[in-house]
């Protein structure tokens, strides 16, 4: 049977229950009625909020780490790692420390969320999905599996996601190295929008409010709101009908 490790400083809320083999690093602090499942590994600093579930194997609070390969420069600090209450995290997760998640959120299994970002409340990020540094998602927005939503790219409230979505946010693709931060910007999705699955957004798009990508589109410009776009490259086919229009909130 596997030994736990929890640093005397750790701050363990009642209830909390902790199965085989957890780590748990210096001034975490484990919320009331957490569920720490099989070899979970918390770094230090940590916050969990009350309830908060953790399935096997995931990595929460990781901090980046320097390589050659990487040519973005990473920020000297980072804030702890916080996970609101309610909040459940899938099986193999890698969440990175400097991010921030609301109350209420459902962080599937094999996702990767690094540095910076924050993820608001009641958010659901499904399967083997990514998400890159400093990025921005807001309250009540799905994003489907094996999507990837890149660094520093902006998604407000209640939008959807499709599966397999891909954004981008350097022009060069890295042939000048790595572009300064003002030159590193993601797309923009607007409150209440629609990506339909496997469509790729270009760096610095702007999806409107409550507007329709339609599936498999690749968006190279900006879309107006409430408008319907498809496409290679994505083109206005409509408005959005009226029934659409409303947000279920």
């Amino acid at each position: 049977m596997g030994m736990n490790r929890i640093a005397g400083s750790a701050d363990i809320g009642p209830g909390a229950h902790i199965a085989e083999s957890v780590v748990i690093g210096e001034g975490a602090v484990i919320g009331e009625g957490v569920d720490l499942q099989d070899n979970v590994v918390i770094f230090p600093g940590t916050i969990l909020g009350a309830g908060v579930t953790v399935y096997p194997n995931s990595t929460l609070g990781r901090p980046p780490k320097k390589a050659g390969a990487l040519a973005r420069p990473l920020p000297e600090s980072l804030d702890p790692l916080c996970i609101g209450a309610g909040s459940v995290i899938g099986a193999s997760c890698v969440l990175y420390a400097g991010t921030t998640i609301g109350d209420d959120a459902l962080i599937a299994d094999l996702v990767s969320i690094r540095e910076g970002c924050i993820l608001g409340r009641g958010v659901l990020i499904a399967r083997c999905t990514t998400i890159n540094y400093e990025a921005l998602i807001g309250d009540g927005t799905r994003v489907m599996d094996c999507s990837h939503i890149t660094g520093c790219m902006v998604i407000e409230d209640h939008v959807f996601i499709g599966p397999g979505v891909m954004t981008t946010n350097d022009n060069s693709m890295g042939r000048k190295g790595h572009a300064s931060l003002e030159q590193i910007v993601g797309p923009t999705v607007r409150r209440g929008a629609a990506i339909g699955a496997n469509a790729t957004l270009l760096p610095a798009v702007e999806v409107g409010e409550l507007a329709i990508v339609g599936a498999g589109a690749v968006v190279t410009r900006n879309v107006p709101a409430r408008s319907v776009v498809m496409g290679v490259p994505a083109r206005l086919v409509r408005e959005v009908p009226e029934d659409l229009l409303t947000l279920d909130l």
